[in-house]
């Protein structure tokens, strides 16, 4: 801002030594000298001094596998107040496991197991969730008669398949967003204890009819009377070293917060694990849905970890924080944080 302020005075006061050589007709070495006085309040070694200074930031941050796009974000990395990151592949090190499967109502393991297998082996685009169940599960692809895929707006994906080893249709997904596709009499709760253990909690429906899985317009459209088959559990590990890297963000003074599309309490699990305190607020993205602009402000505020968060809440989730004055950082992993990324004063991409 300095350099800024000198070169428009500079460029100022240029402008009136040549308005005045004109006017009274000064000779042209006098004026070409009181253009050099002038244009000397500018430091322009110090331009050069910034770049070099850029440059060797840049350096040592590709010696730790940093990798800089715009030499400006060296400065900008200082500045940050409030830094937000994504769990899956951030904090964690996307390393998912299939730890556990508990089957709902008279659905024996064996089915289940059976459909899960043939389910993971027939998705035309996998994903780490997909890879966990087809390693711990394998099984046979079948034909498709209709698929909607996975979306970070939906989290969801379902299948419809018509022959003698897998008929029907095969939905998984978050259980807050698919549990309102499933015709059940009870309200759906996953196992106790498992959202503690930082588990991500999955929900695996069916329905033996097959279906198109579209409507009259071709748009994706899921019959509503899908039947609960089991629960499914993931396990992933935190990145090496990750408390240890938290604990100095926090003595340099920058707030921690972490918005994932996974379930609060289970986000909050892993966030514990690398060091959270246990008294951090939780936010439901299912509740900021809700909010009006100023319910919204005041919790992207004082909350510290975001669940169930759709990119565009995530999005919305930065831009409120900015607009209260942070410098705000956001580093992510996937597709659904790109809009977040890109709104973000800083943006770190895995």
């Amino acid at each position: 801002y300095i350099v800024r302020a000198l070169l428009a005075i500079a460029i100022f006061l240029l402008a009136l030594v040549l308005l005045s050589s004109l006017i009274w007709a000064y000779p042209f070495a006098q004026t070409v000298v009181g253009a050099a006085v002038i244009l000397g309040i500018v430091p322009s070694g110090l331009f050069l001094m910034i770049t070099v200074t850029y440059s060797m930031g840049a350096l040592r941050l590709a010696r730790k596998n940093a990798l800089v796009q715009q030499v400006n974000a060296v400065e900008s990395l200082s500045n940050v107040d409030v830094f937000c990151a994504d769990k899956t592949g951030t904090l964690t090190a996307n390393k998912l496991v299939l730890t556990e499967i508990q089957p709902i109502s008279d659905v024996s393991m064996d089915d289940v197991r059976a459909m899960l297998g043939d389910f993971s082996a027939s998705v035309p685009t996998g994903n780490k969730t997909n890879a966990a169940i087809a390693t711990a599960l394998p099984g046979e692809a079948q034909p498709l008669v209709g698929e909607i895929p996975f979306s970070s707006a939906r989290k969801w994906r379902a299948i419809s398949t018509d022959t003698a080893d897998l008929r029907g249709v095969f939905a998984l997904g978050a259980p807050e967003m698919l549990g309102a596709l499933i015709d059940s009499e009870r309200e759906l709760e996953p196992p106790q204890g498992w959202a503690a253990c930082g588990w991500r909690i999955l929900l695996f429906a069916y329905r033996p009819e097959p279906s198109r899985l579209k409507d009259d317009d071709g748009d994706p459209a899921v019959p509503l009377d899908l039947r609960p088959a089991a629960w499914l559990a993931f396990s992933d590990e935190l990145r090496p070293h990750l408390p240890e890297t938290l604990e100095e963000f926090r003595q340099a003074g920058v707030r921690l917060k972490i918005i994932s599309g996974d379930n609060q309490e289970t986000v909050a699990a892993l966030a514990r694990q690398a060091g959270f305190p246990e008294d951090a607020k939780l936010v439901s993205g299912l509740d900021l849905a809700k909010m009006s602009n100023a319910e919204f402000d005041l919790a992207a505020e004082e909350g510290d970890i975001f669940g169930r968060i759709s990119p565009d809440q995530k999005e919305r989730l930065v831009e409120s924080m900015r607009h209260q004055g942070h410098y705000v950082a956001m580093t992510g992993d996937g597709v659904n944080d790109v809009l977040s990324l890109k709104k973000a004063n800083l943006g770190i991409a895995m």
